[in-house]
């Protein structure tokens, strides 16, 4: 037998005249994964709004004059400024799951394969494909739950390695409902075209004409706000809202000037059926307590909370603030109503009819918003604006849209002598506070960042206004009018954000 020197230096020859000596392959397979979920709502140009498979203008979609003809629609490719589905969805519903992308770009080694597991059975499996950066990824579908991934990287028949990884598969499923400041009337995709020339030409390029629903709206924003939170989850927005809704026609009935011949409860249904919903932002109320009979009423009465009302619903009252408090008491009951359509026991509709509630997932949140303070000047004061006097619109601050109204309200009139006004049934924004016995989770933020800060920004507070004054007298875009501008959804949007624990 060899000595230890002697088989030294036998290696030592064999090495200097070249002979290769079996070895250890060297160990460069390394498995390096991660994986994320493909977005639900995409915003494919970093705008900050979410772009659908609804259909684009051909031309000039984000100019004052879209073109008529819209292309694109159904073909599976989010483009910027393209519509919802339908005026409705985000993005499709698979009945096979949702899209997770697999990554293996950070690995090194010839080929690599995934193992998907869900606990311990193997339910699918990503064959052996080459490692390159153009293929490094692969796209599967999967549907809610835990998964455990295996990701195995080779290089080489003997050089193996492997890495696990947990996967929270999870698709938060955000229905809209309710009225114009949920469905964003007065912010058409193109509002900025109307921005930069109010008095030119202007076609306001909804996602839905009819309800004025748009993705520019505070809830739209609070949802995209939602998917870029986190790429281990996804967002489908199900946006329902129209301008001109109330609680019983619209949300619970249908509302046939808008073309809506189903409620939007089973409009909802009609798109998910029993997926479960995790996330619920609606506003109701202010149409039921008669918004634009106000509106009407005081540009053309003076002292307008007891004058008669010149349009309905208000007009069936006495007075304006008679009429506004009959109908503010009215609306425990219809948020209760509501209530049993969003997971209760049973869903009655306007109708009678009994449907099936929407199915609500465990630890779902349903977000009533509060109104925002439209009434205030830059510098905190009651807002004169045409023929709406301070004290108008301090009445309608006080007595409607701030959380808790004094009782009885004294009401100083432009002219003759005060009087005292009746409040026993509260106030808009209060009801929708009284909610939270529901189990819902008001919104309060909405009303605090504009009616409980130092800046107003009602509808005469010039650069710090939130909502729109006149927009024109006639056409699709004069309802804009007294409804949250940009700024004013971006703010609603933030306050639903914070209410899910977003920053």
């Amino acid at each position: 037998m060899f000595g230890v020197r002697s088989l030294a230096a036998a290696i030592s020859l064999l090495l200097a005249v070249g002979v290769a000596l079996p070895a250890q392959a060297a160990d460069n397979a390394k498995a390096r994964g991660d994986w994320r979920m493909v977005p639900q709502s995409k915003d494919v140009d970093g705008d900050g709004f979410i772009d659908g498979d609804g259909g684009v203008p051909a031309k000039r979609p984000l100019g004052a004059v879209p073109s008529a003809k819209f292309e694109g629609a159904g073909n599976q490719i989010a483009q910027p400024a393209e519509r919802l589905i339908n005026g409705v969805q985000s993005w499709y519903l698979n009945p096979r799951g949702y899209s997770v992308t697999l990554d293996a770009c950070k690995s090194s080694g010839n080929e690599y394969q995934w193992r998907i597991y869900r606990g311990k059975e193997q339910i699918e499996r990503v064959r052996w494909r080459t490692l390159t950066k153009k293929t490094c990824k692969r796209n599967i579908l999967l549907q809610e739950g835990s998964y455990r991934f295996k990701l195995e990287v080779r290089s080489g028949a003997s050089d193996v390695d492997f890495q696990w990884m947990n996967a929270d598969v999870i698709d938060y499923l955000f229905v809209i409902l309710g009225d114009s400041y949920a469905s964003g009337d007065g912010n058409p995709r193109n509002i900025d075209a109307w921005l930069r020339d109010p008095n030119g030409d202007f076609d306001p390029y909804y996602d839905d004409i009819a309800c004025k629903r748009s993705v520019h709206a505070g809830p739209v924003q609070a949802a995209l706000a939602l998917e870029n939170s986190s790429k281990k989850s996804s967002v489908t927005v199900i946006d329902v809202s129209c301008s001109g809704a109330t609680i019983l026609t619209g949300v619970l009935g249908p509302l046939p000037f808008a073309g809506q011949e189903t409620s939007q409860i089973e409009q909802v249904q009609a798109i998910i059926g029993n997926r479960p919903i995790d996330i619920v932002a609606l506003s109701a109320g202010g149409n039921d307590i008669g918004f634009t009979s106000v509106l009407s009423t005081c540009a053309l009465s003076f002292n307008c909370p007891v004058a008669s009302a010149s349009t309905l619903p208000l007009s069936r009252f006495d007075s304006v603030n008679e009429g506004v408090q009959t109908l503010t008491g009215r609306l425990p009951a219809k948020y209760a109503q509501l209530a049993g359509c969003l997971g209760g026991a049973s869903c009655t509709l306007t109708s009678g009819a009994q449907v099936a509630p929407l199915t609500m997932a465990d630890g779902a949140r349903v977000l009533p918003m509060t109104y925002p303070d439209i009434t205030r000047s830059a510098v905190g004061e009651p807002c004169r604006y045409l023929t709406l006097s301070p004290s108008d619109f301090a009445w309608a601050r006080d007595t409607i849209l701030a959380l808790q109204a004094p009782n009885p309200y004294r009401f100083s009139p432009s002219f003759g002598s005060a009087r005292n006004l009746s409040t026993a049934n509260g106030t808009l924004n209060g009801q929708i506070l009284a909610t939270a016995a529901l189990g819902w989770e008001p919104v309060a933020g909405i009303w605090g960042a504009s009616g409980e800060s130092t800046t107003g920004h009602g509808v005469c507070a010039g650069d710090k206004s939130w909502v729109f004054g006149i927009t024109t007298l006639s056409g699709p875009f004069a309802s804009a009018a007294f409804h949250p501008n940009p700024a004013g959804q971006r703010s609603i949007g933030r306050q639903i954000a914070r209410t899910l624990g977003l920053r």
